[in-house]
């Protein structure tokens, strides 16, 4: 009897060995997550970044600005605008497609004519676009 106590002891303080394991190995995994997401997604190619300093003036470009320009939707490829907030890639053929038949966009605001995207779209992607 005293042998079989002593072996579901040991298996009892092998089993909570394994779970303070995996709950330190789950922390360390949810902290670089967190902390460094580029290691589970990858470093992207091309990442839209609203430029907050001037977001519909695009007439002052100064090379020696740091600030990045904003994509203009009249001139933007596919890719490009899938790295906009929101917009895939069935929406961004929605865009060229639009742009194409209905010719270039007049404003930001023109985008609501596209179908799929509407005022609360259009504010999300108003600090990265622009229609030069």
């Amino acid at each position: 009897m005293i042998n079989v106590l002593n072996a579901i002891e040991r298996h009892y303080w092998k089993a909570v060995t394994l779970l303070v394991i995996l709950i330190l190995a789950g922390t360390g995994f949810w902290g670089v997550r967190r902390f460094a997401p580029a290691v589970f997604l990858g470093e992207p190619d091309l990442i839209a970044v609203p430029n907050t300093e001037h977001p519909q003036d695009s007439t002052t470009i100064s090379a020696v600005s740091n600030k990045p320009v904003l994509l203009n939707i009249n001139t933007a490829a596919a890719e490009e605008l899938q790295t906009l907030p929101n917009i895939g890639e069935r929406m961004a053929e929605r865009i060229i497609d639009h742009r194409t038949q209905h010719g270039n966009f007049t404003s930001v605001d023109a985008l609501q004519n596209v179908k799929g995207i509407g005022p609360k779209t259009i504010e999300k992607l108003r600090p990265f676009v622009d229609v030069r």
